[in-house]
């Protein structure tokens, strides 16, 4: 194999690479976007609340063990 040929094969190698690692850096993105959203809206939710969350997180542990019957 002639150094031509080996460097447009790698190159084309590291492009593929290269592009499923972008795809993979956005989709990591879109969802730390989300979470990052998710964690504002709780924590306004819990100031308007004011007992910080707790009520919510027994009430959801309340339904789990009610939905498994």
């Amino acid at each position: 194999m002639d150094v031509l040929t080996w460097t447009i094969e790698r190159r084309m190698r590291l492009a593929e690479r290269a592009e499923l690692l972008r795809k993979e850096l956005a989709e990591i993105d879109a969802e730390l976007g989300r979470l990052e959203a998710a964690e504002v809206v709780f924590g306004q939710w819990a100031e308007a609340t004011g007992d910080g969350g707790r009520r919510a997180s027994w009430s959801r542990s309340r339904s789990r063990s009610r939905s498994r019957w």
